[in-house]
């Protein structure tokens, strides 16, 4: 991908998909400055690029800089009708404290997620973030289900199993929260940063277990 990315900018330099290339290249190789820079590069050329807004929020997300990363989930989720954009705008929006901007989001992310999975009913992911929007709009036991389905659906999914320990740790059951985090972990899901800086997980901070 460094190559990849490298060479699309020699034969494109204004392209904006290359620098957006490029920018979620260096952000997966931990190099968060330049990633910066090619992500806001990308956006200068073309605003309305779907995945340099979602990748660059991505960034400011694992990076804390939730005010940011709202603003750049919303515009992709205004882009592009994406349920993953959607929910992590209403997931910063949580983070910052603003409950209402946050729920309405949510109720879109909902929506948005409904529609994707009539489609494409063995998504996993969907089926997760599905699950906590549920939990989250009042209706847990809808939600807790549909986590069991998305665990079905794709048993080995690293990604699948640290959503899942996120809706755990949220609905107050830290002992499973912890056991999916583990297998989470044993899965490949290495993105310590996401770990610090995801509220989902701050019911599970003073655990011990969560600290190892």
């Amino acid at each position: 991908a460094d190559r990849a990315s490298q060479e699309a900018l020699k034969l494109a330099p204004e392209l904006p998909e290359a620098h957006a290339a490029r920018g979620l290249t260096l952000f997966l190789m931990q190099r968060p400055e330049e990633a910066e820079e090619a992500f806001r590069k990308a956006i200068s050329l073309d605003p309305l690029l779907f995945q340099a807004r979602y990748f660059h929020g991505r960034a400011c997300f694992q990076d804390g800089r939730m005010e940011e990363a709202a603003s750049e989930f919303r515009e992709a989720a205004r882009i592009r009708e994406d349920y993953q954009a959607s929910f992590l705008a209403a997931q910063s929006l949580e983070a910052l404290g603003r409950t209402e901007e946050a729920r309405v989001q949510l109720m879109e992310a909902l929506w948005v997620v409904e529609k994707h999975m009539e489609l494409n009913p063995d998504d996993p992911r969907a089926a997760t973030m599905r699950a906590v929007s549920l939990c989250r709009l009042g209706r847990p036991e809808e939600g807790l289900l549909w986590a069991e389905k998305a665990l079905e659906i794709d048993p080995e999914d690293a990604g699948v199993r640290y959503n899942v320990a996120c809706l755990f740790s949220l609905e107050g059951k830290a002992d499973d929260a912890l056991r999916c985090l583990a297998v989470a972990l044993d899965r490949g899901f290495h993105n310590k940063e996401w770990f610090e800086n995801d509220p989902d997980l701050d019911p599970l901070r003073s655990d011990p277990r969560f600290q190892e």
